[in-house]
């Protein structure tokens, strides 16, 4: 497999040569190659050679099919697997997610993952730039983008656990530009959680939020839960639940 991983960017530029001296159709042959894009990026814990091979594809399938919104979906997404892997070229991975997003949109306004998207890769963008280029409003920003995900698709587990925390975190001066208010912020993330009892990184967010009102038993039963998922992405947060297990005080 890693092999495979490693050569996949260099052969998916001759992919459709080859399925079509297979006696396939061009269609069939790109359909094909994204597919095994996705194989990649859907791994528990892709890399980032894996993350790099797969945007290559996407990006010379959406530059083939530029009407097809599910093409810039994927690219905005592991745009953003990307830009967390790594430090250095972190922000360029951000934008170009963003930008991915916006055209997604553009291309089907109904498209939940890529309203959610724009919030992501901008959020994260905000985050590296410095201070006096972002905007105190780009909370709010974030978050109309988030109620459009979540106004198509309710139980979007991450649209609900993103407001969750950008209600959670956002400083109290600053609150001033969300429609939301922390008292939200439990539904938010149990609802997130409800969503997708697999989603780890929702779950220790939860228990820190009960931690911090008092409730030690549920936050322990969330942070117990994260051990006992058996996916290969929910094990990288294994040892973070196990931190916060130890910071639990003892009922």
């Amino acid at each position: 497999m890693c092999k495979r991983v490693r050569t996949l960017a260099g052969w998916s530029i001759t992919a459709l040569a080859i399925a079509m001296w297979a006696g396939k159709a061009p269609e069939t042959a790109a359909a094909e190659t994204v597919a095994e894009a996705d194989r990649l990026v859907q791994a528990g814990a892709p890399s980032v050679e894996a993350l790099r091979g797969a945007l290559e594809i996407y990006e010379r399938a959406a530059a083939a099919d530029t009407r097809e919104s599910t093409l810039q979906v994927k690219i905005a997404g592991a745009a953003l697997d990307l830009g967390t892997r790594i430090e250095e070229g972190a922000l360029e991975w951000f934008q170009r997610g963003e930008r991915a997003a916006r055209r997604a949109v553009e291309l089907d306004p109904k498209s939940a993952d890529g309203h959610f998207l724009i919030a992501a890769n901008r959020g994260r963008a905000a985050k590296l730039l410095p201070l006096w280029k972002v905007s105190p409003a780009i909370v709010g920003q974030l978050e109309k983008d988030l109620l459009r995900a979540l106004a198509i698709d309710p139980r979007h587990a991450r649209a609900l656990h993103m407001e969750g925390m950008l209600l959670y975190k956002t400083p109290a001066p600053l609150r001033v530009f969300l429609d939301g208010k922390k008292r939200d912020v439990e539904r938010l993330l149990s609802s997130a959680v409800d969503a997708d009892p697999g989603f780890a990184t929702a779950r220790l967010d939860l228990a820190e939020f009960l931690l911090e009102a008092k409730r030690p038993a549920e936050a322990r039963a969330h942070a117990q839960a994260v051990l006992e998922l058996t996916t290969e992405r929910a094990r990288r947060y294994k040892p973070a639940a196990e931190a916060l297990l130890r910071r639990i005080p003892a009922s």
